[in-house]
């Protein structure tokens, strides 16, 4: 993959992106969205397809960053599983639900 090949939208993120190699270097992911005057979804959506494209775009709860260590790598992979997790448990949830649910909260014994 190369740059030229990627979407402008795409390219500028990792050209924004690349000023902030190292997890300390972390940018907000809302602040990044407004320096590339696009709300965060779209970012969100974007980074994932970049992810996909084989870009490794860390995100912990600083921001986004660029890692330059397998610890830094690391660091933005359990944040993903953490949220992987969080998403299958309310899924899960949702899917036992009863669909009355709400009615029986508030039913008196």
């Amino acid at each position: 993959m190369k740059l030229k090949n990627l979407q402008k939208l795409d390219q500028n993120i990792i050209k924004t992106l690349a000023d902030h190699k190292g997890i300390d270097r972390a940018v907000k992911g809302r602040i990044l969205a407004q320096s590339l005057n696009i709300d965060f979804r779209t970012l969100q959506g974007r980074i994932e397809y970049l992810h996909k494209q084989g870009c490794a775009i860390g995100s912990i709860d600083n921001g986004y960053f660029i890692p330059v260590n397998e610890d830094e790598r690391r660091a933005g992979i359990i944040k993903k599983q953490r949220t992987g997790i969080a998403i299958n448990n309310a899924v899960n949830g949702y899917i036992l639900a009863e669909l009355d649910w709400i009615d029986q909260l508030f039913e008196e014994d």
